[in-house]
């Protein structure tokens, strides 16, 4: 069988777009426009982006990003010279992954599927060598793998699973029926037992690790406790426990090793501790469970009792960023990478994540247990030259820098913070934060706190009996180096709990005389409620009795006022979506199609270009030709239009309609892309 390099070679030279080759190609395609769209706008690199530090100062470090692991460096001038003279070739390279997906790790070496080069290599953590790790058999797109405890290794490939002696030979495989019943997804060794992830019928199989007999099932299809919807990869816990995927729930299921439920860990969300598309899990032996997500491109970090830490990793192509991250394992060994961990921090031991697209290969992020001292890398000149001036950064200060409380105070001759009057603090607060006075959004200053329904939590400042902007908004939560970092409130929001965002609202608003959302137009009796459409409109907006759009909104910002409640998700596409200008062949695509929806139209008049017809696809609405929030998520209660029409655009699947998306995944996708 030819090596992967020799596949890759051919591939290359006769500019066949193989399986292999594209995903080369595209891996470096997208590193360009990650590269591309960095550049330009406000100082676009963050505290994170730039140093790989999570969180960000000044609160206490938990993870460094190491960068890729380091292998067989290329040949050097002098090896090329002499493989020339010798044999008038220049030596090959080194292997190289193309497509990594999932990964194991134990003292000695790392495993990883590489389901491009139809390959699991071995990366020896002591020498930073990469080689097959089996010659035979040949693998059908490995795609997830473990060690077990007695170093033989479990594959799941197209075929099925199978469990491998260090040679590659294989000692048993496993299948419980036919091949319409077996759809393997994650393995794992469990004790004398093997248990694979069945996507096919939603459930976990259990198979005796000798013989490869059939042991029992466990679980089935739905979202209850204990049931499964796409279950995936799969990780030991130190008290033996078992962690899976369960993808299209959003969640980690923890069993016992006797198949009985015992928590989930996780949910749907864009915050930290909750998924859009979960994809492997890894335990640390202190108990950390690690979980990657292709939707918002982190690894969520939850403590033993499934309490979640933080999240880190975020989209790009840096040093510590991810583009659809995939497998994940732990070892306890240093690994060879880019970067030397500074001197003050000894890490617990290293997270790797398998990097699929954007420069292919193996993450490594060191997992503190302790630091001596904050790890000193400077900031970017921008920032450091914006914080001498005093203006904010959206990542760094000063509001998250201790050390910048002269941005907001006067001191005195001894350099003492003098207090900011209450009835000032609001004023100096929009000198930076610009908008918020003049757009009356949810909660806007000088607005009466007392009313109907509305209780203001002891603590909480008013000015006046009114509202200011330290009433929702805790500025001192900088001085506490235990404080919540901006990635789980970013606005610093008082008393903030991401898996409980709403509780926020009805800390002031009684439940009973407040719906509590901005996307409720409807009263109990199903009349339109106009304070509620004021939230976001100027004017109170008539709702057309057929759906049809035919005015202007007059909304009072296009995504500003979303991001006042939602928090901004991760972005599979390293360009991102929101505020990108949607090109004319694309928007007259989307017309098209709203357009066959309408009855007493000729085929002519759909195809009719947009800019001639001077008419705009209202079932996915742009702004000024260009994507915003409400684009792909409608804003709108289900009744208030009449359903089939373009404003009444839902998505009918009800993990795809908790997000109030305009249509299922992914026909949402291909509104604008093509298949």
């Amino acid at each position: 069988m030819p090596s992967p390099l020799t596949r890759i070679s051919v591939a290359c030279r006769g500019l066949v777009l193989s399986g292999i080759g594209l995903a080369l190609l595209v891996g470096a395609g997208l590193t360009a426009m990650v590269i591309a769209g960095c550049q330009g706008g406000r100082f676009a690199p963050s505290l994170q982006k730039e140093v790989g530090v999570y969180p960000p100062k000044p609160q206490v470090a938990r993870v460094v990003a190491l960068g890729n692991l380091r292998g067989t460096p290329p040949p050097s001038k002098a090896e090329i010279e002499l493989a020339m003279f010798l044999f008038g070739a220049e030596p090959l390279p080194p292997l190289a992954l193309a497509n990594p997906t999932g990964l194991a790790a134990n003292a000695e070496c790392v495993l990883i599927c590489d389901t491009a080069l139809d390959t699991v290599f071995r990366w020896d953590l002591r020498s930073g060598q990469l080689a097959e790790a089996c010659k035979h058999p040949s693998f059908e797109h490995p795609f997830a793998l473990d060690i077990a405890p007695g170093g033989e290794c479990l594959v799941c490939d197209r075929r099925g699973v199978m469990r491998c002696d260090a040679d590659g030979n294989v000692q048993c495989s496993y299948r419980p029926g036919s091949e319409d019943d077996f759809k393997p997804t994650g393995v794992l060794a469990v004790g004398n037992t093997v248990w694979v992830s069945n996507d096919a019928l939603h459930r976990i199989e259990v198979f005796d690790t000798a013989s490869g007999l059939h042991l029992r099932s466990i679980g089935r299809r739905g979202d209850e406790p204990g049931q499964f919807n796409l279950p995936r990869s799969l990780a030991r816990t130190p008290d033996g426990n078992v962690c899976i995927v369960d993808m299209l729930n959003n969640r980690v299921q923890v069993f016992d090793p006797d198949g009985n439920w015992r928590s989930n860990i996780g949910q749907a969300g864009d915050s930290v501790g909750s998924f859009g598309r979960p994809k492997d899990v890894a335990v640390g032996p202190d108990g950390t469970i690690f979980v990657t997500d292709a939707f918002s491109q982190r690894v969520h970090a939850f403590a033993p009792d499934g309490q979640p830490l933080m999240a880190f990793g975020e989209p790009g192509s840096g040093i510590g960023e991810l583009f659809l991250p995939n497998g994940i394992a732990v070892t306890t060994v240093a690994p060879q990478a880019d970067r030397e961990l500074p001197s003050v921090c000894r890490p617990a031991y290293y997270v790797l994540v398998a990097e699929q697209l954007s420069r292919p290969g193996v993450r490594v992020y060191a997992w503190l247990g302790h630091c001596e001292s904050d790890i000193d890398v400077p900031l970017p000149r921008e920032i450091v030259a914006a914080l001498r001036r005093g203006v904010p950064h959206e990542a760094v200060g000063p509001h998250w820098d201790s050390e910048s409380c002269a941005a907001c105070h006067e001191e005195d001759d001894d350099e003492n913070l003098l207090p900011i009057a209450s009835d000032e603090v609001s004023d100096l607060c929009l000198d930076c934060h610009e908008g918020h006075e003049e757009a009356p959004f949810m909660h806007p200053v000088d607005s009466e706190a007392a009313g109907a329904g509305l209780r203001t939590p002891t603590g909480w400042p008013l000015v006046d009996g009114q509202l200011g902007c330290l009433t929702c908004h805790d500025i001192h939560q900088q001085c506490n180096l235990d404080a919540q970092s901006a990635v789980v409130s970013a606005k610093m929001l008082r008393r903030y709990d991401p898996s409980q965002a709403s509780s926020f609202c009805t800390a002031c608003h009684v439940d009973n005389a407040w719906s509590g959302s901005p996307h409720r137009q409807l009263t109990g009796d199903g009349q339109v409620n106009p304070q509620t459409c004021l939230l976001c409109h100027e004017e109170e907006p008539a709702v057309p009795s057929d759906g049809v759009r035919r005015l202007d909104a007059k909304l009072r910002s296009t995504c500003g006022f979303c991001l006042d409640c939602h928090i901004k998700h991760g972005d599979c596409f390293p360009a991102k979506h929101v505020g990108r200008l949607v090109p004319p062949k694309i928007r007259r695509r989307m017309l098209a199609r709203a357009l066959r929806g309408q009855p007493g139209l000729t085929t002519q008049e759909i195809r009719v270009p947009a800019t001639e017809a001077e008419r705009r696809s209202t079932r996915f609405p742009l702004v000024d030709g260009r994507i915003a929030c409400y684009t792909c998520h409608n804003p709108h209660q289900v009744g208030l239009f009449p359903a089939g029409s373009e404003l009444a655009t839902w998505a009918t699947s009800p993990s795809e309609a908790a997000y109030q998306l305009r249509a299922d995944r992914p026909g949402l996708c291909l509104e604008c892309h093509e298949k």
